[in-house]
């Protein structure tokens, strides 16, 4: 998939997403983002799951505004590489993916308290 595709995609999710994603659940919303793409642009759940993990913590840092040394502390990923995710979701490593649901888990608990 060309980085024109992969940017389009990652838009017309983060539209979803943000709009009925805030009131559909996951499986609901996934439907929704494959129903969106044509046959050629099908994603996987992993895919989606990665997508909509990267859109939460974009979501949840410009609400809770960590500088870059702050985000470098709390997720162990400096900004100009979750700025590359941003665009480019197929960049996450295995690792990051486990820092990221760490960190949100950690956000989670933290406003229930």
């Amino acid at each position: 998939m060309s980085y024109e595709e992969k940017d389009w995609i990652m838009r017309q999710i983060k539209q979803l997403a943000m709009g009925l994603g805030r009131i559909l659940g996951k499986d609901s919303l996934k439907e929704m983002i494959n129903l969106e793409l044509s046959a050629s642009e099908k994603l996987s759940d992993d895919e989606i799951e990665q997508i909509l993990l990267i859109i939460e913590i974009e979501d949840r840092l410009n609400y809770i505004r960590l500088t870059e040394e702050e985000m470098q502390e709390r997720i162990g990923i400096d900004k100009p590489r979750l700025e590359a995710l941003y665009v480019d979701y197929t960049l996450l490593t295995k690792e990051e993916d486990i820092r990221l649901r760490r960190f949100l888990d950690e956000v989670k608990q933290h406003k229930q308290h």
